[in-house]
């Protein structure tokens, strides 16, 4: 059963960042040309997941996000949810297959997905391979994205030392190139080709602050 404090905090959480993101200053760069009706798996850190939520809001045609079935994970699947996000609910872990093949399925039929890959609990920084895994079967590239803010509060008692911008800062989201990976590639390999374009993308957007 949901946790319905835990849905009213997420509302209060959704209105609290609508607010603080109609005072930003937000600046999208591309690598090259993204159409919303395309699919993509998104590749970027849980610490800035508010940042591409913000950033990418409308970005795409559909959208669906991986939420941990946790009181946590329902703080951040309300305002995903608010956002326009079809939520599926489980890990990227081995033992949540069952949720992967439903993101599989749905990401074969136009939906792009977009879920942190060092999510849900860490380590921090450290790619996991459940996205690069969706991106593998769906067949449809892996986008990396870099995000960094101006002006942020930073949670230092998280795992993630997770970001939100505060009112009235610049933020900076850039897209790589769409990385594919073909069917026998090696994840393991990719995990760190992932972890190496993201951090050089976080720098760029850091310097074009």
């Amino acid at each position: 059963m949901k946790n319905s404090s835990y849905r009213r905090y997420g509302s209060i959480l959704y209105y609290l960042l609508n607010l603080i993101s109609k005072t930003m200053k937000i600046r999208v760069i591309s690598k090259m040309e993204i159409k919303k009706s395309d699919s993509y798996v998104c590749a970027f850190w849980h610490n800035k997941l508010v940042g591409v939520s913000i950033a990418l809001k409308g970005y795409f045609d559909k959208r669906v996000c991986l939420a941990s079935p946790s009181n946590d994970g329902e703080l951040i699947a309300v305002p995903l949810e608010k956002m326009g996000f079809e939520i599926v609910r489980g890990s990227t872990g081995k033992d949540s297959i069952k949720s992967l093949l439903k993101m599989v399925k749905m990401v074969k039929n136009g939906y792009s997905a977009g879920t942190p890959v060092d999510g849900p609990k860490g380590p921090i920084y450290e790619v996991k391979q459940g996205m690069l895994y969706l991106a593998q079967k769906a067949e449809v590239p892996l986008l990396p994205i870099g995000v960094a803010f101006e002006k942020k509060w930073i949670f230092k008692k998280s795992w993630d030392r997770f970001q939100l911008p505060k009112f009235c800062s610049k933020m900076v989201c850039i897209l790589g190139e769409p990385i594919h990976i073909s069917k026998d590639a090696n994840l393991e390999e990719y995990s760190e080709i992932i972890k190496r374009k993201i951090f050089e993308l976080e720098k760029e957007a850091e310097e074009s602050l």
